[in-house]
C-alpha cells in the first residue's frame, strides 16, 4: 500500500444514530486539523487513503473480510479444491479490503464491481494489481462487454462481503451473479441479522426461482459480529457459504 497518514479516531461514545448516519471526527497527526466524516459516506472517505481502515477497521473493529474470506477458503479445502484455483469476483468491492483478506486466504480474486467510482480509485492507488479487472458497474445491468470481461477470467466464486439488503447489494444480485459464473462454483455472502427475516426469505426465493438451473447447497452459516457501532456496540451478521452447481 502507499504510505498511510496517522489519524486519531474520535469516535462519540454517545451516538446512537443507525450506521449508516453515524459520525466519526478523524484528527490528522500531519497537522493536528480535525474534520467529521460520516462513516459510510464512501467517496469521501476513500478519498483519504487509509482512512476507510483506520475508521472501519481499527476502530470499529470490523471483522467481515476476515470472515468471509475464511469461510469460503474452508469450503474450497472441504470440497478438495486448492484455494489458489478459486478465482472470485468480489461484488462490493469497495476499496480492496475484502480482496485483500481474500488473497490472505490463499484465494485469487480475479475481478471488483462496485458502484462507487471512488472505490476503484482508491483499490487501484492503495491495492495495486489486487484484481485483474475492477468494474464499476451494476451487477444487475451490466453489459454485453462487461460480461464477456468478466467471464473471460472464468470465475467459480462470488463474494459479497457488504450485507445483501441494507441498502448495500440487492439481494437480486445472486442470481444474477451466478451467470458470470462456472458452471460449479462457491457463492459466499452476508446478512446484518437483524434483517434476516426480511432480506434472507428473499434470498431464498430468488435462489428457489432458479432452481430448474442451478442446484443450490448451502456448505456453511454462521453468526458473528460483524463490527462494533460508534457506540461500541456489537452489530451482528451471519455469513453464507453454498455450492451452485449447474442442472
Amino acid at each position: 500500500m502507499t504510505h498511510l497518514p496517522a489519524f486519531t479516531i474520535l469516535a462519540d461514545a454517545a451516538d446512537e444514530r443507525r450506521p449508516d448516519q453515524e459520525e466519526v471526527v478523524v484528527r490528522f497527526a500531519e497537522d493536528g486539523r480535525q474534520e467529521r466524516f460520516r462513516v459510510q459516506d464512501y467517496a469521501r472517505v476513500y478519498g483519504v487513503p487509509g482512512l476507510y481502515e483506520a475508521i472501519v477497521g481499527d476502530t470499529l473493529r470490523c471483522r467481515s473480510p476476515d470472515q468471509v474470506a475464511s469461510m469460503l477458503a474452508r469450503a474450497a479445502r472441504g470440497l478438495g479444491w486448492a484455494p489458489r484455483s478459486v478465482s472470485v469476483v468480489d461484488l462490493g468491492a469497495g476499496n480492496g479490503v475484502s480482496g485483500e483478506a481474500l488473497a490472505a486466504y490463499g484465494l485469487t480474486p480475479v475481478a471488483a464491481i462496485d458502484t462507487e467510482p471512488a472505490a476503484r480509485a482508491a483499490a487501484i492507488r492503495d491495492r495495486p494489481g489486487l484484481y485483474e479487472t475492477y468494474l464499476i458497474a451494476d451487477v444487475l445491468a451490466l453489459t454485453v462487454t462487461e460480461q464477456h470481461t468478466l467471464r473471460a477470467l472464468t470465475p467459480n466464486a462470488l463474494a459479497c462481503v457488504g450485507a445483501i439488503g441494507l441498502h448495500h447489494v440487492p439481494p437480486a444480485a445472486l442470481p444474477a451473479a451466478l451467470e458470470l459464473l462456472a458452471d460449479d462454483s462457491l457463492l459466499a455472502y452476508t446478512l446484518a441479522a437483524a434483517n434476516i427475516a426480511v432480506d434472507g426469505a428473499e434470498i431464498a426465493a430468488r435462489l428457489s426461482a432458479i432452481e430448474d438451473q442451478w442446484r443450490i447447497e448451502v456448505l456453511a452459516r454462521e453468526r458473528y459480529r460483524h463490527r462494533l457501532t460508534v457506540s461500541g456496540h456489537p452489530i451482528w451478521w451471519e455469513a453464507v457459504v453454498a455450492r451452485a452447481r449447474r442442472r
